[in-house]
């Protein structure tokens, strides 16, 4: 195994771990065990985001095609700014313990 796929499957075995840990912070800082439906939408989008980040990381080192690298960067760009817009809206709601 080269050094490239051991250290791309330490970082997915280390995204996975911040995944499961923030899982189960969102459970313990729940008051009565229940979270707005608003905020689980948003965590959960949170998670969406996350996933689709790593996807679109793994298309972009798997493509040679100009085309095709320059959708991805794009998309790339646009996943980064809706998931900093959730994050932002996880600041303001005091939502940061569960996702981080």
């Amino acid at each position: 195994m080269n050094a490239e796929a051991y250290d791309f499957l330490i970082e997915e075995e280390r995204q996975e771990q911040q995944m499961r840990q923030k899982r189960q912070m969102r459970r313990k800082k729940s008051p009565r065990g229940e979270l707005a439906k608003e905020d689980v939408f948003i965590l959960a989008t949170i998670e969406k985001l996350q996933k689709d980040l790593v996807i679109i990381r793994r298309s972009l080192d798997a493509v040679t095609d100009q085309d095709l690298i320059d959708s991805f960067i794009f998309e790339l760009n646009a996943i980064n700014m809706r998931y900093k817009f959730y994050i932002q809206m996880c600041k303001e709601k005091g939502l940061v313990g569960a996702i981080f």
